[in-house]
Formats: C-alpha cells, sequence, structure tokens
C-alpha cells in the first residue's frame, strides 16, 4: 500500500504539512478540508486588492512528481500534476505541468488512485497530455 505525504496551501499562501496516507486517506482529506472557509479568504483577499492563490491540496511522489488538486466554489475542480521530466536544450526544467480545468469530483478521484498507483502516464492522459 502507497502512502505519500501532503500538503493543505490556504488562498493567502501559507501551506500546512501533513503526514503520509493512503489513496483512501488522501480522499479523506480532500472531502473533509473545509474548502469553504478557504474559497471565502480567496474571495476576500481579492476584493480587498491582495495576494492570494487558489487553495489546494497537493500529493507529493518522492521520486520528483506532484499532484495538486484546487476544489473551486462550484464543486469543480482544477488539477495541476507536476510531473517530473529529464532535461535538455529544449526543456531547461525538471518539471512540466498538466493542468485539468472544470473536473468532476469522480474525476479527480481516478487521478488522485492513479497517482497513488504510480500511474503518471495515466494521470498526464487523463489531463488531456499526450
Amino acid at each position: 500500500m502507497t502512502t505519500l505525504a501532503y500538503w493543505i496551501q490556504r488562498a493567502d499562501f501559507t501551506t500546512t504539512d501533513y503526514d503520509p496516507v493512503d489513496v483512501a486517506g488522501a480522499l479523506r482529506a480532500l472531502d473533509a478540508h473545509p474548502w469553504h472557509d478557504e474559497l471565502t479568504l480567496q474571495t476576500e483577499l481579492e476584493n480587498a486588492g491582495g495576494e492570494y492563490c487558489p487553495p489546494g491540496i497537493g500529493f507529493v511522489d518522492p521520486d520528483g512528481p506532484f499532484l495538486h488538486v484546487c476544489p473551486a466554489a462550484d464543486g469543480r475542480y482544477l488539477v495541476h500534476f507536476h510531473a517530473k521530466t529529464a532535461l535538455s536544450v529544449l526543456r531547461p526544467f525538471p518539471t512540466t505541468v498538466h493542468t485539468g480545468e472544470d473536473l468532476l469530483r469522480a474525476d479527480v478521484g481516478e487521478l488522485i488512485q492513479h497517482f497513488f498507483d504510480g500511474q503518471h502516464a495515466r494521470v498526464r492522459q487523463a489531463l488531456g497530455a499526450p
């Protein structure tokens, strides 16, 4: 059974790190967090002209890739998969980001399952990457 560390990022860029969980624990953490409160903070920061980011939860593979899931007020999700890639002249950075927008909770659950299973190609494919 794979366990991975995770963090929760607030709209004000602060983060809290958590101990590793299995995929069931990851889904519980996603569902149990008070995202409404985080989204309210984001709106308050935005309205005040402050800096903000979408709140979210991130899961970290020890080999480098990570999956960042950002719930939205409408019940949809924004997901970023930061894939580890080989360096080259054409690709000078060690990661490539694949993004999915307007995803349903069921889609996010499958992405998290694939990520915990180490099936990063399936995560990329589900997000529309070749």
